[in-house]
């Protein structure tokens, strides 16, 4: 099974994410503290980590640094509101998603990044 992490600081949109990206195989988490999404790294790493870029406190970028080395391997999504913070995610080699998200184009990368366990299930069945 697939792990996602859903990080925003903003609690009903990392619901809605999270939701949008749940089933085919898939366990999503979701997070609206920094602290804690690092803190949940420790016990489990995700597959994709999905990271809001502006929060107050801790910003997306930081949070991805810490991430990284707890979990070098793990897929990294940054999203925002905010036009101007596109290239700034493009130059670290980030997908980026402008909010409001797109949830089939966010589920569409997902499955482009992670695979489907169902699509595995039915080529052994």
């Amino acid at each position: 099974m697939k792990t996602i992490f859903v990080l925003d600081d903003d609690a009903d949109a990392a619901e809605v994410m999270a939701q949008g990206l749940t089933g085919h195989g898939r366990e999503v988490r979701f997070f609206a503290d920094p602290t804690r999404a690092l803190a949940a790294l420790d016990d489990q790493a995700p597959d994709l980590l999905l990271v809001d870029l502006a929060m107050p406190f801790m910003g997306g970028l930081e949070v991805v640094r810490r991430a990284r080395a707890k979990c070098p391997g793990c897929a990294v999504f940054l999203v925002s509101g905010a036009d101007d913070l596109a290239e700034l995610a493009e130059r670290g080699g980030y997908r980026y998603f402008r909010k409001p998200i797109d949830l089939a184009r966010l589920r569409h990368a997902a499955e482009q990044v992670l695979g489907s366990d169902e699509a595995v299930q039915e080529l052994h069945t």
